[in-house]
């Protein structure tokens, strides 16, 4: 599906935002992308989409190279952009006019969303709140049915409801042959809708498959005495670790320590999954 290899993006008179990036991503997968400010979530997902140019390595999506912008690729896949200047047009002359690049879109899918998340396509969506818009693109995202669907913090702007409809959509509508790459810095908000995740730092892109990753390390609170601890936190709750191997009193791994382990923790923390897979 998305082959990265010594991926490198630097943009004019500027350091780095990363290099030498290489991952793989599976089809069929709901990704979420994790990050700090500035790590390049967004920068990935445009390279992916092929609106910037790499400066280093390849990148091959749906069996091309993004950069060539070929409508076989484009016709494939949606991006939801974190912000978006949307046409003054109603809800429904937007899908009549756009609609048609995508031969998969699916007009009652969209109908049943607009239905969930209470959307008047009447309505201009220059009149809609930054919610409302968001809540537009993520339907008409789901309603193309592409393989391949990018969101970039398509959580922002939505109330707590909204979040669990937008939880709720993704759960619903995501077919068994679409990959999502969900880019977000609210790790919470993905927790019960990816199956995997990309965590990004300055120096490092690392896939967990996060159904695969509890026969490697497990989360304990709190860690026992012998227990081969990556990584502590104390809690108000009390401390919790991620340690080696599998434990009887482990815990569903929480995302938000994994992201913290790996951005203090990382060749601890890739070199037991390793060591792990290799027993």
């Amino acid at each position: 599906m998305i082959t990265l290899q010594d991926l490198g993006f630097t943009y004019r008179r500027q350091t780095p935002v990363f290099s030498g990036l290489t991952l793989t991503i599976p089809a069929g997968r709901s990704v979420g992308i994790l990050g700090a400010n500035g790590a390049g979530k967004t920068t990935l997902l445009k390279l992916i989409s092929g609106m910037i140019r790499s400066t280093q390595g390849h990148i091959d999506v749906l069996g091309h190279e993004p950069r060539a912008r070929q409508t076989a690729m484009l016709q494939n896949l949606y991006i939801v952009p974190e912000e978006s200047d949307l046409p003054p047009m109603t809800g429904h002359a937007y899908v009549k006019h756009f609609s048609v690049f995508y031969p998969t879109f699916k007009m009652d899918t969209l109908s049943q969303m607009a239905e969930q998340f209470e959307l008047d396509l009447s309505v201009k969506l220059t009149e809609r709140s930054l919610g409302q818009k968001k809540k537009f693109l993520v339907a008409f995202a789901l309603a193309t049915h592409c393989p391949l669907i990018l969101m970039d913090e398509p959580t922002n702007g939505l109330d707590i409801p909204s979040k669990a409809q937008f939880r709720d959509m993704i759960i619903r509508h995501q077919g068994d042959d679409q990959t999502l790459l969900i880019s977000t810095h609210q790790v919470r908000d993905l927790d019960a809708i990816i199956d995997s995740v990309v965590m990004m730092n300055e120096e490092h892109a690392h896939w967990f498959d996060l159904g695969d990753l509890p026969n490697h390390i497990s989360q304990v609170s709190p860690p026992a005495e012998g227990d081969q601890v990556i990584y502590r936190e104390n809690r108000f709750s009390g401390d919790v670790a991620l340690v080696q191997g599998q434990k009887e009193t482990a815990t569903g791994i929480d995302l938000e320590l994994l992201f913290n382990a790996f951005h203090t923790r990382y060749d601890e923390l890739i070199s037991t999954i390793e060591q792990e897979v290799q027993q």
